[in-house]
């Protein structure tokens, strides 16, 4: 009996010892996020980086409000400022979301993202990550192109970005120099990408479902600045 009792007590002394030892499956730095160059304190809990030429980015606006869900976290959007085509579109989303509190409704997004990807000579065809040197639409002529955006503007009762007067052009520029800062200070070269509590930058990549990515979000969320 003797004999049979010191090997069940290994097991079981082994056994309460690994349940004690729980794995950590928190994110990792370098992995599933990175902490940026340079730290912004003034910027929302969560921000969304992104661009309307970018393919990946009008995909992942359809899973936004699901993430939101997950996480109970309202994201902000920056536009990324890359470059001339970059700057113009920017330039469109910024005086869509100055006169809708801050961020387009998700169906007028729909519409920039298609106005901005659509036609013959759009790069439409790259669902890749939007890089720094990604090349928008050209697909119209200036003139259709043209009452192609005012017509969007007007469908969501807004003022087209030709229409604005000097202090809105004023507080459209300024949204571009805080999203210059901002892809500066995080070094951002490609999008979308998360950056939380304007020090974490989210690799979306290293995770396999929106829950795993929704999970490393409320998780960065919770630590300090």
């Amino acid at each position: 009996m003797k004999s049979i009792f010191k090997p069940l007590l290994f097991v079981f002394v082994s056994f309460f010892a690994l349940a004690g030892c729980s794995e950590d499956n928190s994110p990792k730095e370098g992995n599933e996020y990175t902490i940026i160059p340079t730290p912004m304190s003034d910027l929302p809990d969560v921000v969304e980086i992104f661009s309307l030429a970018c393919g990946n980015c009008k995909n992942m606006e359809t899973m936004i409000p699901v993430i939101e869900e997950m996480t109970k976290i309202d994201f902000a959007k920056t536009h990324v400022t890359f470059n001339e085509s970059a700057q113009r579109s920017a330039y469109v989303y910024y005086a869509a979301a100055n006169q809708n509190g801050g961020k387009p409704s998700s169906e007028m997004m729909a519409d920039l993202f298609t106005y901005t990807q659509s036609g013959a000579g759009a790069d439409n065809h790259d669902h890749g990550e939007g890089q720094k040197n990604e090349k928008p639409a050209e697909d119209m002529t200036p003139a259709q192109k043209k009452e192609q955006m005012i017509t969007i503007f007007k469908k969501y009762n807004m003022k087209s970005p030709i229409d604005l007067n000097e202090a809105e052009h004023e507080a459209v520029y300024q949204q571009m120099v805080k999203a210059e800062e901002i892809v500066t200070n995080a070094n951002i070269a490609s999008v979308p990408v998360f950056l939380v509590k304007g020090k974490y930058l989210v690799n979306s990549g290293a995770h396999k479902t929106l829950e795993e990515l929704a999970a490393t979000i409320s998780y960065l969320n919770t630590l300090e600045q």
